[in-house]
């Protein structure tokens, strides 16, 4: 890796070199025609290195930055998962109307969100043409703004933005058909892609799992595992990534087990089942552990107690069940314990001083915990006594 050079050090190197060639002493006061042109040089030379300097980050995935920025992630990821980042989906609701039996709704017509409504505000449209049946009747409109930005919950209501000729105005959401799915973030994109150069295919292995799993829309992570005393039964546990999760913490939607079930076992005019005929998969999310933490005896500032909280919250999140069959035991990384939190506060506040530490896990009290299978931590809290 070339490290790049500021323009000053150009700058310094250009004068030294001159002055190396010629044998003199380039004047420091007053005008001087060499010290000049170096600078002018150097600027010039900069951009070269600036130059060199994009290449070599774009030529490796784990640094390449995104094609928005002139970089080649996708490009690589294109190769290696034969697919870009996912883009966010459409949420697809029944709502209920209510009017006069033979009443129409003509295909496009739109509803808009009311103020009440979990997000309100937002377009709604009617794909196909509905003539009710009944004087309650339920129809299918699609969101018009794809994400979890226009998503609804049953008993929402909406309201057409043009009056319909015997139907009442306002309609309630009565089940949601199609969950939202918010876009692949570019950084959950690079995880992917560089799982998939690393893990080798292996005919059902957990490695594949992993990769297979990755081609669901909403999936962060998985954790594959033989079930205990069932040699053809896998347990794979799903991580969703923290938008998709349903309570904010990793869990995942029925939706995205399913679309993890049919990554796996469903063929596509793309490929066949990729699922070994012989092995059982139990498709499970993974189940949030919440961590709560008390430094007894302190007596930190409020700048010193954010920092430490920062800290501990992301110690947390790189915490995750370890995959003998996939990862590598020099990045293991499942156990938290008072004495990780005691050397994270010394790495925030150097040289503070406070008491014992307690270390609560789901409720219990421990001086130490592994995550295994679908145990994932939770940063909850930090109390300061």
């Amino acid at each position: 890796m070339i490290n790049l050079p500021t323009t000053q050090q150009i700058y310094s190197n250009i004068i030294a070199d001159l002055e190396a060639k010629y044998s003199i002493t380039i004047p420091t006061i007053g005008k001087s025609f060499l010290r000049a042109y170096a600078s002018v040089l150097a600027g010039h030379l900069k951009l070269s290195y600036l130059l060199i300097g994009n290449v070599q980050k774009n030529i490796f995935v784990d640094t390449a930055d995104p094609e928005s920025q002139g970089g080649t992630l996708e490009r690589f990821g294109f190769v290696k998962l034969g697919r870009y980042p996912f883009k966010a989906t459409q949420g697809i609701y029944e709502i209920q109307a209510t009017g006069t039996i033979g009443a129409t709704i003509p295909a496009g017509t739109t509803f808009k969100s009311d103020d009440d409504s979990l997000n309100p505000g937002y377009l709604f449209i009617s794909d196909n043409s509905v003539t009710l049946l009944n004087t309650s009747y339920g129809f299918p409109v699609r969101a018009l703004t794809a994400g979890l930005a226009s998503q609804l919950q049953v008993g929402n209501t909406l309201t057409v933005t043009a009056p319909l000729s015997n139907i009442n105005s306002s309609f309630e959401v009565t089940i949601e058909l199609t969950e939202p799915i918010s876009a692949e973030g570019l950084e959950v994109y690079r995880q992917k892609v560089i799982q998939a150069y690393r893990l080798e295919p292996q005919g059902g292995a957990g490695a594949d799992y992993r990769f297979w799993a990755s081609d669901a829309q909403g999936v962060k992570q998985s954790y594959p595992y033989a079930a205990a005393g069932n040699g053809n039964q896998v347990n794979l546990f799903i991580e969703a990534t923290t938008a998709d999760s349903t309570d904010g913490k990793g869990t995942p939607s029925a939706q995205i087990l399913t679309d993890v079930e049919e990554a796996i076992e469903d063929p596509t005019v793309d490929r066949p089942s990729r699922k070994p005929v012989t092995d059982t998969v139990n498709y499970q999310g993974i189940i949030p552990l919440d961590v709560e933490i008390t430094i007894n005896g302190s007596s930190f500032t409020t700048a010193q107690e954010i920092l430490i909280d920062n800290s501990l919250e992301i110690a947390l999140s790189k915490i995750r069940p370890f995959v003998s069959s996939i990862d590598v035991l020099s990045e293991k990384n499942d156990i938290f314990d008072t004495n990780k939190v005691i050397s994270i506060i010394l790495e925030s506040v150097p040289g503070t001083s406070f008491g014992a530490i307690d270390l609560v896990v789901d409720g219990n009290p421990v001086s130490t915990f592994t995550f295994t299978d679908g145990d994932i931590p939770y940063f909850n809290s930090v109390t300061y006594a």
